[in-house]
């Protein structure tokens, strides 16, 4: 059985992707300016290129090497570098062919805004919402017989573990993961954005670089091989931190 309030718990990272996506529009409105179409392009970029086309490269992959957890230094390099390829050269396209005229500081917030306000939307929603439903149908015993059909017993073992291993944890851990990260997605914007106003190729190479060198360490808990999910918040709390300040230091790039 699962708690209610494990239950409830579920609710509060969604709530809370909704609220901070609208929140840092809010915020930043009053502090440096929005821009609408950067936001727009940068949310359904976000879907595009990392939802759709970086899904249909993993499913060729992770299909032509099943046993991908057993090997997490050489998944982890993959996974970082597909990362950091699509989403810094999906941003520099989007920058250049649809925003040619948002170049500004705050179209490159905004964009950030976008892009990684509904990465935080859309994670949480996959993830969560059906762990909520799952989490109903273990308690009404209706679990097994409505699963059985679509997995084998060894994958319904598996997925039943891992949901009733949630915890109230897991969900404060996740939405203040959510948190951090946006301000990840906005530094790396503004680096992209930075880029294509210089005219410097090499400042992409080096957005791709950071965001490969954000994304390698996680696929050790992705895989098992590291437990310890603190560590990991940890880590992208330190890397929120300091987006946070790279975001307010590179303001002063783009004034002319």
């Amino acid at each position: 059985m699962i708690s209610n309030v494990t239950i409830a718990s579920m609710f509060i990272p969604v709530i809370f992707s909704f609220l901070l996506f609208f929140g840092l529009i809010m915020y930043y409105k009053k502090k440096v300016g929005i821009s609408i179409k950067p936001i727009i392009i940068g949310a359904v970029g976000f879907i595009v290129i990392t939802q759709v086309l970086e899904k249909i490269l993993h499913v060729v992959v992770i299909s032509a090497f099943p046993n991908y957890a057993e090997h997490p230094w050489a998944f982890g390099l993959y996974g970082a570098s597909a990362a950091g390829i699509f989403e810094e050269i999906g941003r520099f396209i989007l920058f250049t062919w649809l925003l040619k005229k948002y170049h500004t500081y705050k179209d490159g917030v905004s964009f950030g805004i976008g892009w990684g306000g509904i990465e935080a939307i859309v994670l949480m929603l996959l993830i969560n919402v059906p762990n909520i439903i799952f989490s109903f149908m273990i308690n009404s015993g209706i679990f097994e017989s409505s699963m059985l059909g679509q997995l084998t017993s060894e994958q319904l073992t598996i997925l039943k573990e891992t949901v009733l291993n949630q915890s109230v944890s897991n969900s404060l851990f996740m939405t203040m993961e959510r948190f951090f990260a946006v301000f990840l997605q906005i530094a790396l914007s503004l680096l992209v954005l930075y880029a294509v106003v210089e005219k410097k190729f090499s400042y992409v190479i080096l957005a791709i670089i950071v965001h490969g060198v954000i994304d390698f360490p996680l696929v050790f808990f992705q895989t098992g091989y590291l437990e310890q999910i603190w560590i990991i918040e940890l880590y992208i709390a330190i890397l929120g931190f300091g987006s946070m300040v790279f975001i307010k230091r590179s303001k002063s790039w783009f004034v002319k």
